[in-house]
């Protein structure tokens, strides 16, 4: 027993003095000199940046390379590559001159290597690149861009809305999708002088355009008439024959629901699919806006691609016939155009509603016509290209004209 005893103070005694602080073992060394430069530098130039690459320093010491320049008077910006890599990207010029940049090797002990200054010329900036237009737009005004380089961009809308001589933001747009449209609607049918330019995640600026519009004249269609119509072909039963699921959920001014207050349809339910429902009145229509089931924006069984048709006297056996009408062929696009990310911006976006305006084209040639009777058709869902599942709709609403 007592040589237990000592065995076990003996190990303690061990443990205590291998315990004991020793001081921290330190890898860097302070003394060690600064790096050598870096050396055969090439550089290639790109739509508002640079691609610098080159050889770095056979140093143990080197941690990283370092860039410095200016983007703007005053404005600095610098970019590091670890010693791993063997080129450095530059971002954020807004013009085509050239730009002085330095690069340093700087090591572990944070000592940087004298400056090795290179030149740069950028071509044009993903922000001039883009292309933009107004357009009047029913119950307001529209800006179009046209986006090559798929640049983050904020779109900016000023108007004088209230006849003053003096233009104010109306709404900032933000994109980074190649094609995009936004409007900006609850404006008189008065002339009016608007404006809008680009704006890059650097502060760049592009032109502004500027044009005098009349926004058309559109109302908002009530809802109180609405009805169901169950034509044979249509998929109107609702998810597990719940109707807190039912077609008319999707009219019963809910927008934020994230269960019930939304039609969903049977997870067996074929897709493409459509539902039909009478609007009690006959209108022509202008635009619509499109609500995704709340807590799954771009998700699920919310629709990617959509088609509206309508009808003055549809046939009751529900074929689609020379009785219903093309109205438009839609998508909900994210404005970030990422794959499957979803940022902050998209689901904004989302939730505020998908913004559709009808026009001519090939699949609808002549929409402005008088309907009463609606057909939505889902064509496909974000969950993807499936034959069969739950169609969601949370919520649909219409503008035009009412006819008397």
């Amino acid at each position: 027993m007592r040589r237990i005893i000592y065995i076990f103070i003996s190990l303690a005694a061990v443990l205590w003095v291998g315990c004991k602080e020793e001081g921290r073992i330190d890898h860097i060394d302070d003394s060690a000199p600064a790096p050598a430069q870096v050396s055969d530098v090439t550089v290639h130039n790109t739509p508002g940046g640079a691609i610098l690459k080159y050889k770095a320093p056979m140093d143990k010491n080197l941690r990283y390379i370092r860039a410095e320049y200016e983007i703007q008077p005053g404005v600095q910006r610098e970019t590091k590559s670890s010693y791993y890599m063997d080129s450095l990207v530059l971002e954020g010029f807004g013009d085509t001159r050239t730009y002085d940049v330095k690069l340093y090797s700087v090591g572990k002990n944070e000592k940087a290597s004298e400056p090795l200054t290179v030149q740069v010329n950028p071509t044009t900036a993903p922000v001039h690149l883009a292309s933009k237009q107004l357009r009047e737009a029913f119950g307001g005004v529209s800006v179009r861009i046209e986006n090559p380089e798929k640049a983050n961009l904020a779109i900016v809308l000023m108007g004088d809305t209230a006849q003053t001589g003096y233009q104010s933001i109306l709404q900032t747009f933000f994109t980074s999708s190649e094609t995009a449209n936004f409007a900006f609607r609850g404006l008189d049918t008065v002339p009016g002088n608007y404006s809008a330019y680009l704006r890059d995640r650097w502060n760049n600026l592009s032109d502004t355009i500027a044009a005098t519009l009349t926004p058309w004249y559109e109302e908002y269609i009530p809802k109180n008439t609405w009805t169901e119509l169950h034509l044979p072909t249509d998929t109107y039963e609702p998810y597990r024959n719940d109707q807190v699921y039912a077609v008319s959920k999707a009219w019963d001014d809910n927008t934020t629901a994230a269960t019930g207050g939304c039609f969903i349809s049977p997870e067996e339910a074929p897709i493409p699919q459509w539902q039909t429902w009478d609007l009690g009145v006959t209108i022509v229509l202008s635009r619509l806006k499109l609500w995704h089931c709340w807590n799954y924006v771009f998700q699920y069984c919310n629709q990617k691609k959509f088609e509206l048709w309508g009808s003055i006297n549809p046939n009751p056996d529900g074929s689609w016939d020379e009785s219903w009408i093309p109205l438009g062929a839609f998508e909900c696009l994210k404005p970030s155009g990422l794959g499957d990310n979803i940022t902050v911006e998209d689901i904004a976006f989302a939730r505020d509603g998908f913004d559709f305006e009808l026009e001519n084209n090939d699949f609808a040639p002549n929409p402005f016509v008088p309907i009463r009777y609606i057909r939505f058709k889902t064509v496909t869902v974000w969950e993807g290209p499936v034959k069969n599942g739950a169609v969601y709709l949370q919520e649909i609403s219409f503008w035009g004209q009412i006819q008397e």
